[in-house]
Formats: structure tokens, C-alpha cells, sequence
């Protein structure tokens, strides 16, 4: 899938839209418990070098409303490791947060108003429900997903401020300021694979679940779930969690999910429990996402098991390199 694409996944095909996608040649993806990076080639299409360190406990704890970065030295002590693994970064730098700093929200409208600035206006006070902070510390981006006679749709992401500019001072030393911004999750769509099935995307992070669907290449749902203690503990609830996502599609979007994809990268043991439990709790076969992905394939072998287990947003950044 190429960045046009996504763009029409992601409603940027027309309307307005307040972000703007940049193929960044270097990419840095800080998770709770580690954090990796990339080199892209975006002219070749392929991943030159990837790492992965991991961060202290408690360094990093993702929330959309407190203060993240517990120790910012060590953030930025991580960082320095990766890119002595990986090598210097080019001059487009890009930056995937954990999903859960972000409020994620699909907005239907009768009409939006032809002024940018009424238009976010109106936005912003319909995003104040999903926000635990005062909307006017909303660092907001909004894309028109579906428009038709009396009905707008609009899916919008949101990060308080202060919390964006904690991530943006992790990254203090890397060549200049990123580029492309985005929840972790949003790197991957483009590895789904096209058509007018529906799409489901449960991605497991550190403290997260994310469930993402796709249908007739728009996204339609989106929803992260946080979790507390290591993976063992919360293997119910992420079953539970993506069966009612499942009833979601089904009951309320009438979406018949045609594939269930699935990404773990947890610094976690006892993955297989986790896709075994999740593939008998909604009776359909999970599908990896693309470990053998080819512009990958050069990849010495150390770093080559880093990007199969940690690298698969990088491989989605790659897949709209086009």
C-alpha cells in the first residue's frame, strides 16, 4: 500500500485535512519499556538498519492527560544507544508515540464550515467529551473521512501539548525536529492487506491494545484499551477486549471482518499464550503482520530478529514510501 493509500484509509484524499504525511528517512518509536529505530531509504523503498534498547522500568509511563516521562535523561540516554546501533539519522525525522497518548475519535457531522479555523473550532468542542484535559491544551489534527448530502465524518486525533513536548525532548541530539508525528498503530495500516472485507488490527504494546478496522480501505474504528502489569495478567481482558471489538464491527458498524491481523511487540514472554487465547476467543485465525517484508530483507540477522519482533511500524512507514 502506497501513501495514496493510506491517504484515502485515512480520509486525506479530499476535504480538509490538518496534518500532512512526510516519508521520514529516520524514524524513532518510544514505548513504554524500550525504545527502537530506523533508518529508511525512502527512494529504494527499504529499511537500512534498526535497534532496539530497552528503557528502565517506570522511565516511561504513557498517558494522554499526566506527565509521561518520568526520567527524561534516561529517555534520552535510550535514544543515544539506539542511534549508535543503528547508525546517524537522516534529515526527515519521524516520531511514533504509544497510542495511548493520543484520544483517538471518529466525528460525524450534518456539515463542517468552509473556514479551517470555524471548522477546528466546532471540532475541538465536539472532542472535549473524549479529552481528560481542558480542550484548548489539544494539539488537534483532523482528517474528513466520509462526506455525502447532510453527513461529514471526521476522524480526529488529539495530544495535549506539554505531553508532545515531552516525546520531542527525548529526542534532544537527534538531527532537527520531527518531521511526521504519529500513534504507533497509524505506521501499521498500510501493511493490511486492500479490498471491501473488513479489516481488523489488534496491535499489542507495552500497556496497550489497540484495535483498528478497516473496511472498503476507510477506517472505521479505533479504540485502545490500557493495561496494567505484565502480560500474563491481562490475558483475559485482551481477549475480552477484541471479542467485543469483534460484536462492535458486526452489531453496530455491520462490518464482516474478513481478517484478523495481529501485532504484538512486547518485551513480554509468553506471546504465543496471548494469540492462542485471542484466536480461540473470537474463533478466526490471526494473521501476522508481513515478518518476511522484503525491503527488510538485507538486514543483518541481529538486527533482523530486532525488526520482525519491534519494527513493523517501520515497516508500514517503508509500504508508503511511494
Amino acid at each position: 500500500m502506497n501513501w495514496t493509500k493510506l491517504k484515502k484509509r485515512l480520509g486525506l484524499s479530499g476535504g480538509f485535512q490538518t496534518a500532512h504525511f512526510v516519508a521520514p528517512t529516520f524514524a524513532v518509536d518510544v514505548q513504554p519499556g524500550y525504545v527502537a529505530a530506523a533508518r529508511l531509504n525512502p527512494s529504494k523503498r527499504i529499511v537500512q538498519g534498526v535497534g532496539m534498547s530497552e528503557l528502565p522500568a517506570g522511565a516511561l509511563t504513557p498517558s494522554a492527560n499526566k506527565s509521561n516521562l518520568a526520567d527524561l535523561a534516561a529517555v534520552r540516554q535510550t535514544v543515544a544507544r539506539v542511534i549508535a546501533k543503528v547508525g546517524s539519522g537522516g534529515s526527515r525525522l519521524g516520531l511514533l508515540i504509544p497510542d495511548v497518548v493520543a484520544r483517538v475519535a471518529l466525528l460525524q457531522f450534518e456539515t463542517l464550515p468552509d473556514n479551517l479555523g470555524d471548522a477546528q473550532t466546532l471540532v475541538l468542542w465536539r472532542m472535549r467529551e473524549f479529552l481528560p484535559y481542558p480542550p484548548e491544551e489539544a494539539r488537534l489534527t483532523f482528517q474528513v473521512v466520509d462526506k455525502q448530502a447532510g453527513s461529514v465524518e471526521v476522524l480526529v486525533v488529539a495530544v495535549r501539548s506539554s505531553v508532545l513536548a515531552e516525546y520531542k525532548a527525548g529526542l534532544e541530539g537527534v538531527n532537527g525536529a520531527p518531521v511526521l508525528i504519529l500513534p504507533a498503530s497509524v505506521a501499521l495500516l498500510p501493511l493490511l492487506s486492500e479490498g471491501e472485507g473488513g479489516q481488523l488490527l489488534l496491535h499489542l504494546c507495552p500497556g496497550a491494545l489497540t484495535a483498528v478496522v478497516v473496511a472498503s480501505d476507510r477506517l472505521r474504528y479505533w479504540r485502545t484499551r490500557a493495561l496494567e502489569g505484565d502480560l500474563a495478567a491481562n490475558l483475559t481482558e485482551v481477549a475480552r477486549e477484541a471479542s467485543r471489538v469483534l460484536a462492535t464491527c458486526q452489531d453496530n458498524l455491520r462490518v464482516q471482518v474478513q481478517n484478523v491481523w495481529y501485532c504484538e511487540r512486547t518485551t513480554d514472554a509468553g506471546g504465543p499464550a496471548v494469540s492462542q487465547a485471542l484466536a480461540k476467543t473470537l474463533g478466526q485465525e490471526l494473521r501476522p503482520l508481513p515478518a518476511n517484508f522484503l525491503p527488510a530483507a538485507g538486514l543483518p540477522s541481529g538486527q533482523r530478529e530486532t525488526f520482525e519482533h519491534f519494527g513493523m511500524p517501520f515497516a508500514g512507514l517503508v509500504a508508503n514510501l511511494s
